[in-house]
């Protein structure tokens, strides 16, 4: 190119670009994009910032930059709280595996919101969700005592705990919610593959049976910006 873009333009050109790739897809390198629109190293990285503040694109430490796609989450009464089913519908690819399972106390503002004692002991499960190959989703499940003793052996097989309260009869809902950014404890940050000041969506809610109203588990939920877009439908959800 002879004239020279502002970096602006060249980041409307390659948004323009990315929207017709896959994701996943590698995009041009910085000396080739430098070479391309005649600008330096600096104005290359200032515009794969402003991808990457877009989501856009994401970067890989000594692989390069790649196409990034972020799946809209919707979270409401009448959806299900399956990430599983999310990701399945939006054309990505999901996968969740089983960290850890133990048992401990149910934290002490979920035991107070259920009017259960402090002191209630529960099923502990942690799980990791990657879409697309992203580690996106850090998963703290607290289920409820009397509604399935071995859910963790279940998880082995179905990896949902929505799906495997389905198949014992249950029909989960988010009966309560809360969700707010802020930067996610250092256990969780190193499974996200996150930086000490990254933000992440976090999402505490409670399911219950639609039927019955019985509560079945508590949930934390730490979620990447770059892999998940939250559309929050709270309107029918208690939230406070």
């Amino acid at each position: 190119m002879t004239d020279q873009l502002r970096p602006d333009e060249i980041v409307s050109i390659l948004s323009d670009e990315i929207a017709a790739l896959s994701p996943g897809d590698r995009i041009e390198s910085e000396h080739t994009l430098m070479k391309r629109f005649g600008v330096g190293r600096s104005v290359v990285r200032s515009v794969i910032g402003t991808l990457q503040s877009m989501h856009l694109v994401r970067r890989v430490q000594g692989s390069g930059t790649f196409v990034n796609r972020r799946i809209d989450y919707v979270i409401s009464r009448s959806k299900s709280p399956s990430l599983h089913k999310t990701v399945e519908a939006s054309g990505a690819h999901s996968e969740t595996v089983l960290i850890g399972s133990d048992h401990s106390f149910l934290p002490a503002k979920a035991a107070a919101r259920l009017e259960l004692p402090p002191d209630t002991e529960v099923q502990h499960l942690t799980r990791l969700s990657h879409i697309n190959g992203l580690p996106a989703m850090y998963v703290e499940e607290w289920i409820l005592p009397g509604v399935c003793d071995h859910v963790d052996v279940a998880i082995g097989v179905v990896r949902s705990v929505d799906e495997t309260l389905r198949g014992m009869g249950f029909l989960p809902i988010r009966a309560w919610c809360q969700a707010s950014l802020d930067v996610a404890p250092a256990h969780a940050r190193q499974r996200l593959e996150l930086d000490e000041h990254d933000h992440t969506w976090v999402v505490e809610s409670i399911a219950r049976d639609r039927d019955t109203a019985t509560a079945l588990f508590h949930s934390r939920t730490w979620t990447r910006q770059d892999a998940v877009r939250l559309v929050l439908e709270l309107d029918d959800i208690a939230t406070s």
